[in-house]
């Protein structure tokens, strides 16, 4: 590729000259005189233009999926390459090696490059094929489908904006149907508003539409039921929605709140063209378990926890469950972790029938309290499980001297703290395993899945055995060693991963810049306290971010008035203990865990994600400063 552009590259100095000089034979003495001439800018064109692409990412793009933003982009990175040689032939070439330069060869080398890099492109788009492509028209798959979208209002123009920013999506947005007659003949995001809505069925057919998507989450709900009842009856694929920023507001983790009505998601996974082509490529490959995919993702998860092993399952919680195994802890074992986590970090104890024993947490980094272990530790106790919480590493050293002196193994959760740091040492290698998680809503994602790091080489191979029923490497076909399960990781969320970690420094850096913007403008709040990042924290990687309330303010007030101004805010975290199926089996009561139930009841997570505009964290914080007002003047509920 960088061959070819370095071909057309000169072949577009040639031919600008030929435009410039009206000379169509580059034999012709005039011709030959004016590009003997200007070689050091030649020279200089076929070196810049290359170089240019190269750092724009123009060679890292696979063309036939290029979109019409990659042709902008191509066209950008030669427009700023003709500037370059401009300042460059101006100032350094003229009149010292070029005594005189025919100036329109500027533009016209520019236009001409323009012309032949991008026709090379599109050339390639539609041109390139792979071995194992589909032939979607005979699979009789629509790959662009024509959407109907039912309401005009600000619901259904998000909507219509969101599809056409993502195009992989496969739904093409193809007119608006709407009952307000001051809409009805108009137009909006370019596409026609139809009505009313008694007339879906004849839209449907006269504008051959594949899908229709409700958004009119005011409209009542007969009108509801009758929409519904018209698409089944036609019958066409109907979809009811708010937008689709709900389907990736916090997911499962976080429960089912309202979304913002100003398009403020929870949280968000930042995916890139990188992505969608690292996941096309698996489908093409036809290999999508256990392949070149997965191997490389442990690769590098390895890599970046220092570890000597990784292996990539399903989620975090089949992750956690494989530690237990490995450490052989069953029935009538304990295991000592903290009830300030999501649950699974309990949970995973007792899909092996131990017991979980809680320790009650620091109040400052919200960690499991070391001083307090100890007191806990029995003749039954067999592990430590630390969480670090939000991605702020539990104070690793006093725990590894207590788990030494009572012959204990630590586990580390870090499901939520990929890439923080412990005293300069990366978390989940200090203990014996240690696992990560990639939910969307994590600092990096695979979709769903997790990985499990150590550098123990026979834990290692129990893990693999185990997220594949049991068999170990050297068992033939269909024999299993042990009992196990199927928690292996498909490709396709691991080539997601292999890009995500790639990216993964760049992802963590950006949360810090958004982090430090929310505790520089929530600063001025002083009935809230941001999470400290204790000093044997020497890299915090922000999982979300949280705000502690002063006592006198009902969080969960705070949280309604928020969503009631649009803005989603989330609970963290209930404690463990406290959740019904945990009091009725173990009796846990309030009071058990003091500083945990604190934090539960007084913490929140403010909307909080990669790409996080200053705009929309300043939205966030008018919101919370107006809320905070209006109940400590009493006004609030």
């Amino acid at each position: 590729m960088i061959v070819a552009d370095v071909l057309l590259t000169l072949a577009a100095i040639m031919f600008g000259l030929m435009l410039r000089l009206e000379v169509f034979n580059p034999g012709n003495s005039l011709f030959s005189h004016y590009f003997r001439s200007v070689w050091p800018y030649t020279v200089l064109a076929i070196i810049i233009r290359p170089v240019f692409l190269y750092y724009t990412g123009m060679y890292r793009r696979i063309w036939r999926y290029a979109t019409t933003r990659d042709f902008i982009m191509l066209a950008g990175s030669i427009v700023a390459g003709s500037f370059v040689l401009f300042i460059v032939t101006l100032f350094a070439f003229t009149p010292y090696m070029i005594p005189v330069f025919p100036r329109s060869l500027y533009i016209m080398e520019g236009i001409v490059s323009i012309m032949l890099l991008g026709g090379l492109r599109v050339l390639m788009k539609v041109s390139q094929h792979y071995p194992g492509d589909i032939d979607w028209k005979k699979t009789g798959i629509v790959t662009k489908r024509r959407v109907l979208i039912v309401g005009a209002g600000s619901a259904g123009v998000n909507i219509a904006r969101e599809l056409k920013n993502n195009p992989y999506i496969g739904l093409q947005p193809a007119a608006f149907l709407d009952d307000d007659t001051k809409k009805i003949g108009m137009k909006t995001q370019g596409l026609h508003i139809f009505g009313p809505l008694i007339k879906l069925a004849d839209i449907v057919q006269e504008h051959r539409i594949d899908e229709v998507i409700i958004a009119i989450p005011s409209a009542a709900e007969q009108t509801m039921k009758n929409l519904q009842y018209t698409c089944r009856s036609i019958p066409i694929a109907c979809t009811t929605m708010p937008s689709l920023s709900s389907f990736i507001d916090g997911g499962a983790e976080l429960g089912d709140m309202p979304v913002s009505s100003l398009q403020l998601p929870m949280s968000m996974p930042d995916i890139t063209a990188e992505e969608i082509q690292a996941v096309v490529r698996v489908m093409q490959s036809r290999n999508l378990s256990i392949g070149a995919q997965t191997l490389e993702f442990e690769r590098l998860i390895a890599a970046e926890a220092k570890a000597k092993h990784a292996v990539a399952v399903t989620n975090g919680t089949s992750a956690l469950h494989l530690c237990i195994i490995a450490a052989g802890i069953g029935v009538g074992d304990e295991v000592i972790t903290t009830p300030f986590s999501f649950i699974s970090s309990a949970n995973c104890i007792l899909h092996e029938k131990a017991t979980p024993v809680f320790v009650d947490i620091n109040p400052i980094s919200l960690n499991i309290d070391p001083h307090k272990i100890e007191a806990a530790i029995t003749e039954r106790t067999k592990a430590i499980l630390v969480v670090h919480i939000f991605g702020q590493p539990a104070d690793m050293d006093p725990i590894l001297e207590i788990a030494g002196k009572h012959n204990l193994i630590v586990i580390e959760d870090a499901c939520e703290a990929i890439g923080a740091e412990y005293k300069g040492r990366r978390v989940g290698t200090i203990g014996k395993a240690g696992t990560f998680a990639f939910y969307p809503n994590k600092q990096m994602t695979t979709g769903e899945g997790a990985a499990l790091v150590t550098n123990d080489d026979e834990w290692a191979n129990l893990f693999r055995s185990l997220r594949n029923q049991g068999r170990d490497k050297f068992d033939g076909w269909l024999n299993h060693s042990r009992l196990g399960y199927n928690y292996r990781m498909s490709e396709l969320n691991a080539a997601v991963g292999v890009v995500q970690l790639k990216r993964l420094d760049d992802l963590l850096e950006k949360r810090v810049t958004v982090a430090h913007q929310y505790n520089k403008i929530l600063s001025s709040l002083g009935e809230t306290t941001p999470l400290t990042i204790v000093p044997t924290t020497t890299r915090m990687s922000w999982f979300v971010y949280v705000v502690r309330f002063s006592s006198g303010i009902n969080r969960n007030l705070v949280i309604e008035q928020m969503a009631k101004a649009g803005i989603p805010t989330r609970p963290y975290f209930t404690p463990i203990h406290l959740q019904p199926f945990y009091r009725e089996r173990f009796g846990f009561k309030p009071g058990d865990f003091p500083e945990s139930e604190a934090a539960g009841e007084t913490i929140i997570a403010l909307p909080f994600h990669t790409n996080m505009k200053a705009e929309e964290i300043e939205v966030v914080h008018e919101a919370l400063k107006n809320v905070l007002i209006e109940l400590k003047a009493g006004k609030g509920g």
